[in-house]
Order: structure tokens, then sequence, then C-alpha cells
């Protein structure tokens, strides 16, 4: 399990190097979180993981795109787990207005913005296969057979 204190030690750069985000983020991110734990009405099972570490998991599956299998072995839970803790962090976060990506590009374009445009082609081409016949079949079958 990653060592959520001897990250949170280290200087903005590296912090961001490992996580992606500011640690003012972080912490913006861990107030949402620590806002929605309070407001809860129904108390179910604790998490084995504190909040620090459900947003690191979190951030580990945003930034790293690894599997959840491999996520869920670093932090020593399930799969399934991990799962929902990142769709537990994904809703909070959203939820709480303070997170979003922007919809849009801003309809207006000043001149000193510089927009660079990259476009995917991602289109699926057929892939050529060999036509079976009965005719390379049947000799490949009797060649084989003792």
């Amino acid at each position: 399990m990653p060592n959520i204190d001897k990250l949170l030690e280290q200087n903005n750069a590296g912090f961001k190097r490992y996580t992606g985000i500011h640690k003012a983020t972080f912490y913006e991110m861990l107030e949402a979180m620590q806002q929605h734990e309070t407001q809860k009405t129904k108390a179910g099972r604790p998490s084995v993981l504190s909040l620090e570490e459900q947003i690191l998991l979190a951030l580990t599956y945003w930034r790293e795109y690894r599997t959840l299998y491999h996520i869920s072995m670093d932090f020593g839970i399930h799969e399934s787990s991990a799962s929902r803790i990142i769709r537990k962090v994904e809703d909070v976060l959203i939820d709480s207005g303070k997170f979003e990506l922007p919809k849009k590009l801003p309809s207006r374009v000043d001149d000193d913005i510089n927009w660079s445009v990259v476009i995917v082609d991602a289109t699926e081409t057929p892939i050529e296969r060999p036509k079976k016949n009965k005719e390379i079949t049947t000799v490949a079958r009797r060649n084989n057979t003792p």
C-alpha cells in the first residue's frame, strides 16, 4: 500500500508527479469527502481505507489507468471494493460542485490563446483473413492423421 504520510511530506512537484494534481487540490478533495462523511445519515460498515487513501486510490486509477486488480492488490482490498471506492469518490467530488471538467470550449477565441488541435482517426478497419475453403482444410486433415 502506498505510504500516504510519505507522499504528503513531498514537495508540490513530487506530489504532482505522483498523483497528477497539486496538494491544494488534494486537500480540497479531502475536505469535500470529509463534508460528505459528516452529512451521512446511515452508518454502514466502515471502509478499511482512510479518506486520504480512498482519494489516492481514485487518483491512481485515473492517472495510471491500471487494472482494478493491480490497484486493489497495492491497497490490500478486493477488486470490487476498489471499484466501489472509485465510484464513490467520483460521485462525491462531482456532487460537491468544485470539481468538474469544462463542458465546451470557450465560444470566443482571443488572440492571446494558442489553440492546438489533435485529430485521432480511430475508425475500425477490416482485417483480411484467409478464406476457409474445403480443399485446404481437407488436405490438412489428411496429412495430419496417422
